[in-house]
């Protein structure tokens, strides 16, 4: 059961106190991390999505996010850009940022089954990763089929508006001059048990070999109404699972 709650607010409507309070939890979980760096990156996103404790009421984790438009081949298009992702180590597990993020994104489809929003993400953890390749089946860089040439335009794009001397295309990498912030060595390492069973993560370890030092894997998903549902029964099939067969375990 979720011990989580999530709310979504307008950046700008976030007091002073709030975004200190996430930045403490940011910093637990990543070297490096400049106060300035982080509140100036925070103020330039668009909304962000809050996960507090149910009991308590204090801040557990948080999502932001930043509105983009693209123009590809004379047609504009409406993509969604996840920056600063964490959510506190005792929550690991809990779905409440998934439907967070899913309903934010309903929002901006404004309820229509013709429009289609693209989400744009950067990983430098495999965990991140997984959130996409998860749960989009039509998200990029995969491992099991190639990046279509829309989308790739759409993670050139992308990138060429945030992070144009970052981008390294023929690699799908954002690679930063000198020290960058980057996960605590020892917050979700990747193993060779989780390569060995997981293709998501081999691939992911593949594609962005420096992860360790900050590197991030440029990674795009297309979203609908109809993944929406997809989605909702996805989780709602897992819980019914865990409430009626607590003990029922899929062998490895």
């Amino acid at each position: 059961m979720a011990r989580l709650r999530f709310s979504i607010r307008h950046v700008a409507d976030v007091p002073t106190a709030q975004r200190t309070e996430m930045f403490e939890i940011f910093k637990q979980y990543y070297d490096l991390p400049e106060p300035d760096s982080f509140f100036r990156d925070f103020a330039a996103k668009d909304d962000v999505i809050i996960l507090r404790d149910k009991k308590s009421g204090a801040i557990k984790g948080f999502s932001t996010q930043k509105i983009l438009t693209h123009t590809i081949d004379g047609k504009t298009y409406t993509g969604i850009f996840s920056g600063d992702t964490i959510i506190d180590r005792a929550y690991w597990g809990d779905n409440t940022l998934g439907f967070g993020f899913f309903w934010y994104l309903i929002g901006q489809c404004g309820w229509s089954f013709r429009r289609k929003i693209y989400w744009h993400l950067i990983s430098k953890g495999y965990k991140t990763y997984l959130l996409m390749a998860n749960n989009f089946d039509r998200s990029y860089p995969r491992h099991d089929r190639p990046t279509p040439p829309f989308f790739q335009a759409l993670s050139d794009d992308f990138a060429r508006q945030l992070y144009p001397t970052a981008y390294h295309k023929e690699r799908g990498l954002l690679l930063f001059d000198g020290p960058h912030e980057h996960l605590k060595t020892n917050v979700a390492p990747i193993t060779d048990d989780l390569k060995s069973r997981l293709p998501h993560v081999r691939f992911f370890a593949d594609r962005n070999p420096n992860w360790q030092n900050g590197d991030e894997l440029v990674c795009v998903a297309e979203f609908d109404l109809w993944v929406s549902f997809a989605f909702a029964k996805k989780v709602f099939l897992k819980g019914f699972k865990r409430l009626f067969f607590p003990k029922l375990r899929t062998s490895r």
